[in-house]
């Protein structure tokens, strides 16, 4: 059995980092598991599944993304759809003798699954008995060893190129949901790529984009192929605030996001996330 110890906020952010955030992730711990005796989190040096795992290879247009992708501490995340629009759904995880015991966050389904790691052609291959999220045998390749993390130092306050803008709305009925646009550094011409997240801090959409930065006006092109322009204003400060005067993924509201850090470029990182940076933030607000 899985208990969670009081939320340190995380997760998401692997996935930008992976998009590239390091994950400050949830501080979540495991019981003895009914079934099977004591099950624990295993240290990253200790964790063979440490690293992302795929499906399918890497494709241009709308090839199939699918993954499983684990931090090392007990944390994961698993991303499902197609290039330029996915889902992710995050979980726990632990591993017992060949048996990776995942728990998905959410919706809290739990699953026991033996596992083993082949190589082939140089290359390890994680072979799961029973795939919980496809049904049957699952095998995927190994395209990443480490974990991704992320660095909050760096800083790049010009426009909304090279940054994440974060919008957290607290529900009556409990929990958190978010917004959050990622944004490459844009190129001399002030046109950039990025996506957009939705969801919650265990389950969340991701859809990319083109951007660019012309003055006090943005013009978006989504992975769908609409295009939108809105005015846009940053207001400088501690924590500054982009202000969206129609905002085309909140049905051309205004909206307001605060500057949650700096965005990263590599495919791995910009694969994944939202929650180290999030969790950063998120901490800060709390703290005030």
């Amino acid at each position: 059995m899985f208990r969670r110890a009081p939320p340190a906020w995380s997760i998401v952010v692997y996935a930008l980092a992976v998009v590239a955030v390091p994950f400050a992730l949830a501080a979540t711990r495991y019981a003895d598991h009914p079934d099977a005796g004591p099950v624990s989190p295993v240290a990253r040096a200790a964790d063979p599944l440490v690293g992302l795992w795929s499906a399918h290879p890497v494709g241009p247009g709308a090839a199939p993304v699918r993954f499983y992708y684990f931090h090392g501490d007990g944390h994961g995340l698993y991303r499902y759809g197609r290039v330029g629009r996915t889902n992710t759904n995050s979980f726990d995880y632990a591993i017992d003798g060949d048996v990776l015991v995942l728990r998905f966050r959410k919706s809290g389904a739990e699953h026991r699954i033996h596992f083993q790691i082949e190589q082939h052609d140089g290359r390890a291959e994680l072979v799961l008995e029973v795939d919980p999220r496809q049904g049957g045998e699952g095998r995927l390749v190994r395209e990443r060893s480490t974990p991704v993390e992320h660095d909050l130092g760096a800083r790049q306050l010009v426009g909304v190129g090279g940054r994440m803008w974060f919008d957290r709305t607290v529900y009556a009925t409990g929990g958190y949901g978010f917004s959050l646009y990622q944004f490459r550094a844009a190129g001399i011409d002030g046109r950039g790529t990025g996506w957009f997240h939705r969801g919650d801090f265990d389950d969340w959409s991701t859809e990319s984009l083109v951007y660019r930065e012309l003055g006090d006006r943005l013009e978006f092109e989504f992975s769908d192929g609409t295009r939108e322009v809105t005015p846009h204003v940053i207001t400088p400060g501690e924590t500054r605030v982009l202000e969206l005067a129609a905002d085309p993924r909140d049905f051309w509201h205004p909206h307001r996001y605060t500057d949650a850090g700096p965005s990263f470029g590599s495919v791995d990182a910009d694969e994944l996330t939202p929650v180290a940076a999030m969790a950063a933030l998120v901490d800060r607000e709390d703290a005030r």
